[in-house]
């Protein structure tokens, strides 16, 4: 078992806390109710067949009880529950990967952290190694688990025989952390070999024996319990910077170059990594890779994360590589860029698989259309996780039926704005779409090159040129919806699904269309508690997101567990079922307008609800699924109201999810009243005949109570200013009969 020793205790325990400090004046400012949330894990990984013991930073965190891996073979078992301290234990059937940890306690499941399971022995760095004289000593083949400081440096010691390759490779973006790295290798003079940024890899070859010095700082010497990483030190494994093609179909006969360092059998390649050296390629097959689930050990942007692809490893029989990605083209022929001839027709739909080399390199290609069909372009390079900004230009080409041609006019593309996930869930990127109709046979030419233009020497950046007639498709993400607890407010902070008993809690569905796909999407749950429902929801023809409801009806037992959210359209005559995609926040973000918003894809949807934790202020409204009145009247609705704890202010009631009622004035809700009724004149704000939804929200202040921690009951209370939501109230708007038409007159 790994101990942190007592000396790194107590200057992580200053520095957390200096961050609860810090956080307690944010909590101050939102002021939500409790929730637990975790923003680092220490350390963050085990190897194999071993165990460690982990603790657990974040907020809310009270009545801890266990946790929750995405990993069948890794569990968690509870040693201090004040102190959040956890033994985790790792199966050795467990492959190499990243895997997603959460924190159970009083206050529900939390949001995800990253736990990384690898096969080489794991160190925790002391904490006190922050000056050359103090380097923590560490062997080759090892990992070393380390957190920085602020305006301080972490260093390590290691021995070096001459002519040993040593591979240096850094971990932070990938397993969530805050820390803008630099890793500067330096000779027992402290004079700098080498330097790395979030690359987060140095290459080098021991010119002599002796020691060796590895400095680790934050770019701007910020630092925290969430500027955390992770750094590998091989001498004897697997890296790989790239793969070419980038796609490929899933077959055994397929077969993929790797491009890399320390690859067995491999020959040198033509190319280079960023620090100038010589890469070498390996060619294997596609059944040779090892794909793992996400998180997975890459960072990807959200859009790179609705591709049609995945996170693999190259294993041979002793050792398994970084993680990659690749895209599956399964029903599409990939053809190389290198085997085409510059004039070339190619048939479509095909994928070409090229890149943006050498030194302001342009490719052009052209593709066969037929008469009167829908097509797509799809140029995919910086989701690939390259450093580019292609730009393209596209010009349809009719042909007559004597071969004449007739060039439509050029077209320019840049990057994709379309972003229907918003600010939680940023799918905006610097690739190119297109989509066109054909009016005759001909063919489509097709120019791109890199904008970025930052080619240098041999270092190169592929790309995928997809030409296909349109195939009308759709995706779904979900997360709970981060609302600030009024307008002002610009906050968005880590996701958890936690439900309390009598609450509902909103959810965000994101619906992304592809291939011309504009019809309605239902959206299902399933695996639920019983006692817990998702509202009706639908997306209706050409709506790209919606707001919808998780409702705790009538549970009678805690639940944590994995649950999932699909979507069910129909797509020229057949029903189609999609499994949703579960997206979280990465780190708090306190004003969306100054503060990048991060965020990626989580392993599982994990729900829980815990019965003796009450949602404080319950509106239900009384009598009516569905609430029906004529056009031209008034509809009144009953609510009931309940409360718990110390809420006994006066609060007022918004309307939010039917446009017309914007102008709507607020319900106010007297401290004595337990029932209240709403009344909406349709008349007044012209709410059109039709089926209709919307719900109310308030604001309000008061004494949360807390319940049992660890099944023992407490007499803890937080003073809060909370959010809340009733589920949707439904509304049937009638046309107007010749009685109404009579009164209105």
């Amino acid at each position: 078992m790994l101990i942190v020793s007592k000396m790194y205790s107590r200057i992580f325990l200053y520095f957390v806390l200096i961050n609860l400090f810090t956080y307690s004046l944010h909590t101050q400012v939102i002021a939500q109710l409790p929730a637990a949330r975790i923003t680092a894990v220490f350390p963050m990984g085990c190897k194999a067949g071993s165990e460690v013991e982990i603790k657990i930073h974040g907020s809310d965190l009270d009545g801890a009880t266990g946790l929750f891996f995405s990993q069948v073979g890794i569990s968690g078992k509870l040693i201090n529950s004040v102190e959040k301290r956890f033994l985790v234990k790792v199966n050795r059937s467990v492959p190499p990967g990243v895997y997603d940890m959460r924190f159970i306690g009083a206050f529900g499941v939390s949001n995800p952290r990253p736990f990384v399971v690898g096969k080489l022995n794991e160190l925790n760095s002391p904490g006190t190694n922050n000056s050359i004289e103090n380097a923590f000593l560490i062997n080759n083949q090892s990992i070393v688990n380390g957190n920085i400081l602020p305006r301080m440096s972490q260093w390590f010691k290691l021995s070096s025989v001459q002519g040993q390759r040593s591979l240096m490779r850094l971990s932070t973006d990938s397993i969530d952390s805050k820390l803008n790295p630099i890793m500067i290798l330096r000779n027992e003079s402290g004079g700098r070999i080498s330097r790395a940024d979030r690359s987060g890899l140095i290459d080098y070859t021991a010119t002599s024996n002796g020691d060796l010095y590895i400095q680790i700082h934050d770019a701007s010497f910020a630092g925290g319990v969430d500027f955390f990483f992770r750094v590998e030190i091989i001498t004897d494994g697997l890296h790989v910077e790239f793969i070419y093609p980038s796609a490929c179909i899933n077959s055994d006969t397929a077969k993929v170059s790797l491009y890399g360092r320390n690859l067995p059998d491999s020959e040198l390649s033509l190319f280079k990594g960023q620090d100038g050296k010589q890469l070498e390629r390996l060619l294997v097959n596609f059944s040779d890779l090892v794909q793992s689930s996400f998180p997975g050990g890459l960072s990807l942007s959200p859009s790179s994360t609705l591709l049609k692809g995945g996170i693999y490893r190259f294993s041979d029989k002793v050792h398994q590589s970084n993680p990659f990605f690749l895209l599956h083209e399964n029903g599409l022929p990939v053809i190389e860029e290198t085997v085409l001839e510059p004039s070339q027709l190619i048939i479509s739909p095909v994928v070409v698989s090229g890149m943006f080399y050498p030194e302001r390199d342009v490719d052009s290609f052209k593709f066969t259309l037929e008469k009167e069909e829908n097509y797509q372009l799809d140029l995919v390079s910086q989701r690939l996780g390259f450093a580019s900004n292609p730009f393209v230009t596209a010009q349809i080409i009719n042909l007559s039926n004597k071969g004449e041609e007739s060039p439509e006019e050029v077209k320019e593309f840049y990057e994709t704005k379309v972003n229907p996930g918003g600010r939680e869930f940023n799918i905006a990127n610097r690739d190119v779409t297109w989509r066109f109709r054909t009016k005759s046979d001909g063919y489509l030419k097709v120019v791109l090159k890199d904008l970025f233009n930052q080619v240098s020497g041999s270092v190169l950046k592929p790309y995928i040129l997809r030409v296909q007639k349109e195939v009308p498709e759709y995706q779904l993400v979900i997360h709970p919806q981060s609302i600030p607890i009024d307008k002002d407010k610009r906050n968005i902070d880590l996701m958890g699904l936690h439900l309390r008993k009598g609450g509902c809690l909103p959810l965000r569905v994101v619906a992304i269309r592809k291939g011309g796909f504009n019809g309605p999407i239902k959206v299902i749950a399933e695996d639920l508690p019983k006692g817990v429902y998702l509202e009706s929801t639908e997306l209706n023809q050409g709506q790209n997101s919606i707001t919808t409801f998780l409702v705790e009806s009538d549970i009678v037992e805690d639940f944590v567990g994995d649950v999932k959210f699909f979507g069910l359209a129909n797509i020229e005559g057949h029903e189609v079922k999609a499994l949703a995609k579960n997206a979280v926040t990465i780190h708090r973000v306190g004003d969306y307008n100054n503060e990048p918003v991060l965020s990626r894809l989580a392993a599982e949807s994990v729900l829980s609800v815990n019965t003796s934790d009450r949602e404080p202020i319950i509106v239900i409204p009384e009598g009516k699924s569905v609430f029906k009145g004529e056009v031209n009247s008034k509809i009144n609705i009953p609510l009931s109201i309940e409360r718990h704890g110390e809420f006994s202010v006066n609060f007022k009631l918004k309307a939010f999810g039917i446009s017309q009622l914007d102008k709507l004035g607020e319900l106010e809700v007297k401290n004595d009243q337990n029932k209240i009724s709403l009344e909406i004149d349709l008349a007044k704000f012209k709410v059109p005949v039709g089926s209709h939804k919307f719900y109310l929200a308030s604001t309000v202040k008061g004494k949360f109570h807390y319940p049992p921690l660890n099944g023992k009951k407490t007499d803890k209370k937080k003073d809060v200013n909370y959010r809340f939501f009733t589920s949707h109230i439904f509304l049937d708007v009638l046309p107007a009969t010749n009685k109404t038409k009579n009164a209105a007159k």
